[in-house]
């Protein structure tokens, strides 16, 4: 019992001394900075590796964080809000993300993530594609791939 004492109270000793008694999260990523290379193994992961530069792409362009994009693209109505909290337009919006779209895609193409069979189908649907079929589609692909 003495030992069990001894082990937990050196095992609480080290990790304060390690910096645990006070916890900070990780930063969000500045989604204008460039990201380290990713490899990609498989279809599924070099269309995440251009859904999320799309992301960077539309995020950067808007001001705001990656992260908060995406919880945006859930649906039109919370896409609407964000456009509402930054004071934008859903068109200023909507043109971003078409734009940050098409650009991932030429980014991708050139790294060979993707074919092009696949880039023109996404540069139909950043182009065609109203946008609530839009948001469903990089839902849907996301959903695919992570």
């Amino acid at each position: 019992m003495v030992l069990a004492v001894a082990a937990a109270a050196t095992l609480v000793a080290a990790y304060a001394a390690l910096g645990g008694t006070s916890y900070e999260p990780s930063p969000v990523a500045n989604p204008c900075a460039p990201r380290p290379p990713r490899a990609a193994e498989g279809t599924g992961e070099r269309i995440e590796l251009v859904l999320l530069a799309a992301a960077d792409r539309t995020a950067c362009r808007l001001g705001v964080s990656r992260e908060e994009l995406v919880l945006a693209l859930r649906s039109v109505d919370e896409l609407d809000a964000l456009a509402r909290k930054e004071e934008r337009s859903r068109d200023e919006l909507e043109e971003a993300l078409r734009a940050g779209l098409l650009g991932a895609v030429e980014e991708g193409e050139r790294q060979d993530l993707i074919g092009g069979t696949t880039a023109r189908g996404l540069r139909f649907a950043a182009d065609r594609l109203p946008l609530g079929l839009l948001l469903s589609l990089l839902r849907g692909a996301s959903s695919l791939v992570g």
